[in-house]
């Protein structure tokens, strides 16, 4: 019930923190542009999410076919929404909901939660791999359009800010690699230090018992099951490129204006960084303020209210993602927002990570 209402608060705070920044834009203004967007326009957003979650759960279905669950498409269809639903509510829109998939999937099949949340592990590094090689392509066509913006005068501080956001992401994808082929266990190792700490060293103690085996057998596909790999990559990519090409649907069908490849570059590196960052559901305030701020700072060719129409066609069609998420997550009785991290069963918890066996090298 806590999370529940702590839940709510965080969206009334979304809802007015939106509702200020379109009154800075002009609240008569925005929905003037709203109306000229049209339906068109605001079902492409509606059109590009749904292509999302459903290149999303294909690669989930690849790479759990692989390590021979049988788990049919649209129950991890249901679970994407779910997690993207928890994904836009918490402060994490990459990572916050992925405890909500693996529960889903598990009370839906009968599958144990360890098993499937090492290939959700696999699947999320191998989709920040593929989004660590997207974003910089897309920050190599900003940076040569926009380089005068980025690195002269006031706006040396956002040029200097994106580089070093760029080498923490690449960074960070070596690492991925690195801890697969290696078999690496950070995760494992940050939990330990925890434990050392004292930090709840008991839950810490029990959750790095299961984290390693998770990461073992992430690593263990990683190695032996390099078919799957480059598929579920370009996967990953495709996913990367409805994002991109999202905006230019929206302003195209709704004023006839082509965004370029720099702009729709811009626009992409911006949210994205943004969203890292998010404080409230799907970064409400500081994504509109910032990419609305960064565009007209760009002198982009589009107006303050005709961006603020499309954030908003992106926030109705996040409300419809919670709302489905909702829906889904009350149906299979999964009670998801009072539910603690999925783990193991109940016997499991004590066993050593000495103990740990891969189902496919039993």
């Amino acid at each position: 019930m806590f999370r529940t209402k702590k839940i709510w608060v965080l969206l009334l705070v979304a809802a007015a923190l939106l509702v200020g920044v379109m009154a800075l834009v002009g609240l008569e203004k925005t929905w003037r542009a709203v109306l000229q967007a049209g339906l068109p326009a605001f079902l492409s957003t509606g059109a590009c999410m749904l292509l999302l979650v459903l290149v999303q759960a294909a690669a989930w279905q690849y790479l759990n076919g692989g390590v021979g669950h049988k788990v049919p498409y649209h129950v991890l269809l249901e679970a994407m929404v779910v997690g993207q639903a928890g994904n836009t509510l918490t402060p994490s829109t990459y990572l916050g909901g992925e405890p909500a998939r693996v529960l889903y999937v598990g009370r839906r099949t009968g599958l144990r939660y360890q098993e499937l949340t090492g290939t959700v592990l696999l699947s999320k590094y191998l989709e920040a791999v593929s989004f660590v090689g997207f974003l910089l392509l897309c920050a190599g066509a900003a940076i040569e359009r926009f380089h005068h913006m980025l690195f002269e005068g006031a706006g040396l501080f956002l040029g200097v800010t994106l580089l070093i956001v760029l080498a923490l992401l690449v960074t960070l994808a070596v690492s991925l690699v690195m801890t697969l082929q290696r078999g690496w266990t950070p995760l494992a190792a940050v939990m330990l230090g925890a434990e050392r700490l004292r930090f709840f060293p008991t839950r810490m103690r029990r959750l790095r018992r299961r984290t390693v085996g998770v990461e073992k057998q992430a690593s263990r596909v990683w190695r032996q099951e390099e078919r799957l790999i480059l598929p579920a990559i370009l996967l990953y990519f495709v996913t990367h490129v409805v994002m991109f090409v999202k905006p230019l649907a929206f302003f195209w069908l709704g004023w006839r204006l082509g965004l370029d490849l720099p702009e729709l570059a811009l626009i992409f590196v911006t949210s994205q960084v943004l969203l890292a960052f998010q404080l409230t559901p799907s970064g409400v305030g500081t994504l509109d303020g910032g990419l609305i701020g960064m565009l007209t700072l760009a002198g982009v060719r589009v107006a303050d209210p005709q961006v603020a129409a499309y954030l908003l066609s992106l926030r109705f069609w996040d409300f419809v993602i919670i709302a489905l998420g909702a829906f889904f997550a009350a149906r299979a009785g999964a009670q998801l927002l009072a539910q603690p991290m999925p783990g193991v069963e109940e016997g499991d918890e004590q066993k050593d990570t000495k103990d740990y066996k891969d189902p496919k090298d039993a």
